[in-house]
């Protein structure tokens, strides 16, 4: 019971550290932040607030597509329906290049959550993810050979 409580405060400390991070825009703040949020897991490893913050800090301000993704996926695992970790690890899946686990991810959010504040976001993602994955299936056309310089 008192590790629940202390992950709770550590993670409030966490969130204070990301509010100070948006206003500074310093990297070294989020990563103080994200320290924050991994020392309330280590308490509870259960904390699914804990969980989705740094993943989602891990994707908007540090760039860690790996890490996001992997936090994401852990909540996915401890609850299916969680929408909002789906949602996210679609967005992450997008913006690492992973268009098809994107594409797959958007789709079950959609069917899970159509009436979601976020569908209609998922459906703009929707389209340009499908008109990217329609480029990538075609092939490439020839390139043609420089020409020789010489005599």
């Amino acid at each position: 019971m008192f590790r629940r409580v202390l992950a709770r405060l550590v993670h409030g400390v966490g969130t204070m550290r990301r509010f100070h991070a948006l206003a500074s825009r310093h990297r070294t703040d989020f990563q103080a932040a994200e320290r924050w949020f991994t020392r309330a897991l280590n308490l509870d490893n259960g904390y699914q607030l804990a969980r989705f913050n740094r993943g989602l800090l891990r994707w908007r301000e540090l760039d860690d597509w790996a890490g996001a993704i992997a936090d994401f996926t852990t909540l996915l695992t401890q609850n299916a329906d969680y929408v909002d970790a789906l949602f996210n690890r679609a967005m992450t899946y997008a913006r690492a290049g992973n268009y098809q686990s994107a594409i797959e991810d958007f789709e079950r959010f959609l069917d899970i959550a159509p009436n979601s504040r976020w569908a209609r976001h998922a459906y703009n993602q929707l389209d340009g993810l499908y008109a990217i994955a329609d480029d990538l299936a075609k092939p490439l056309p020839p390139t043609e050979s420089p020409p020789l310089l010489g005599p």
